[in-house]
């Protein structure tokens, strides 16, 4: 009895010291255990980093613009040089001409298309006013164009059968069918600028 009393108290007795122990150093975790540092977490700024994040959509419509009135000059200088010098009395020659013409009207299209595109962008009034009439003559001229080609069709078919009436036959469908769809795309381009002038169009 004594001597199980006597393993009893130095049982308590050394299980409060271990709790004084975990007491003094904090927490109930041992003294040995060192406490990390707190950690600052810093995010640097995108925009400083990379200084291009700021778009530029004025100034790239602009460049945009200038681009396509250089297609404009180029296009348009290519077509005025098939009409010099000019031979109105010859069908041979406005039948070419007016074929070479057509075919010669992607780059000056895709210029005026791209100018017009650009002073949308950029609500220039007098510029998409400017582009509506340059359009507009542009379906007229093409139209008038188109009119010489089909007068001179049936003196060019007369030609005796061979290579040269095969090659007549194909540049009549081609002119036929990129003239039209020329006229159809300048007309919704006159269209389109005119009712962006009187407030027709409002994009959101």
């Amino acid at each position: 009895m004594l001597f199980g009393a006597a393993i009893r108290d130095w049982e308590w007795t050394v299980a409060a010291e271990t709790e004084s122990k975990r007491g003094r150093s904090g927490g109930g975790l041992p003294a040995t255990t060192p406490t990390s540092a707190p950690h600052v977490v810093i995010q640097s700024d995108r925009r400083a980093r990379d200084p291009l994040a700021h778009g530029a959509p004025q100034t790239a419509w602009r460049l945009f613009g200038w681009f396509g009135l250089l297609l404009v000059v180029v296009g348009g200088s290519d077509i005025l040089s098939q009409w010099y010098p000019p031979a109105f009395h010859s069908a041979e020659w406005e039948f070419g001409t007016a074929a070479v013409t057509i075919a010669s009207l992607p780059l000056l299209t895709i210029g005026m298309t791209i100018l017009l595109a650009s002073f949308l962008s950029r609500a220039k009034r007098e510029g998409v006013v400017a582009m509506g009439v340059a359009f507009l003559c542009l379906f007229l001229v093409v139209g008038a164009a188109l009119v010489l080609f089909a007068l001179d069709i049936p003196l060019a078919l007369r030609s005796p059968p061979g290579p040269a009436l095969t090659a007549i036959k194909k540049a009549i469908v081609r002119t036929a069918v990129m003239g039209f769809s020329y006229e159809i795309a300048y007309l919704a381009a006159v269209i389109l600028s005119f009712r962006y002038v009187f407030g027709r169009i409002k994009d959101e």
